[in-house]
């Protein structure tokens, strides 16, 4: 049988293996942005991304996202908690280090405790995303050939619904126009 210490010294080995394993998402991305900001990929690569290919076998997207993890734990440190894996890093990245640390505290105060799933984190991130204004989709201007004259339509923000309403006003006004001018109708063939 087993001694129940060497038992204990296993757990204990493979715990902080694990709790390794768990930061190392933020060495790693502290690495990595040290190796881009200093150049040092140069060295035995002709590009960023081919460097990420052939050293790493990740995309530069992957190697990025490692990045912006490690770059937000390096904001939170001051928090004491760290979050456990990248995907939650992850999830603040695109915030100023004020909203990241306010999002966290909110996210770790949420979690009652235990350690912030990426939803908590990112439904408390969402609450500090500035809205994205809805930018008006406006109709391009229609050109219409009929037997001697081109009619362009330009329509504008607060117009008309759609391109017959606004030619049938534009007629209704052009047979007000002749009518105004010599008294009779305008007739349409």
């Amino acid at each position: 049988m087993v001694d129940d210490s060497a038992r204990r010294a296993r757990l204990a080995e493979l715990t902080a293996t694990a709790k390794r394993g768990l930061s190392a998402f933020a060495e790693t991305g502290n690495a990595l942005a040290s190796i881009q900001a200093e150049e040092l990929w140069r060295l035995v690569a002709p590009t960023w991304a081919g460097w990420c290919e052939r050293e790493l076998g990740l995309t530069e997207r992957r190697v990025s996202q490692l990045i912006e993890a490690a770059r937000t734990c390096n904001t939170l440190k001051e928090s004491g908690a760290l979050p456990r894996t990248e995907r939650v890093a992850r999830e603040l990245s695109g915030l100023t280090p004020e909203k990241q640390n306010e999002a966290w505290a909110e996210a770790l105060a949420e979690s009652a405790g235990s350690d912030p799933t990426a939803e908590q984190v990112a439904k408390a991130v969402k609450k500090r995303k500035p809205k994205k204004a809805r930018r008006a989709v406006v109709a391009k201007a229609v050109n219409y050939r009929v037997p001697g004259a081109a009619i362009r339509v330009t329509p504008r923000k607060s117009g008309f619904v759609n391109y017959v309403a606004a030619l049938e006003h534009a007629l209704e006004l052009a047979r007000q126009a002749e009518r105004d001018a010599d008294g009779t109708e305008l007739r349409v063939a």
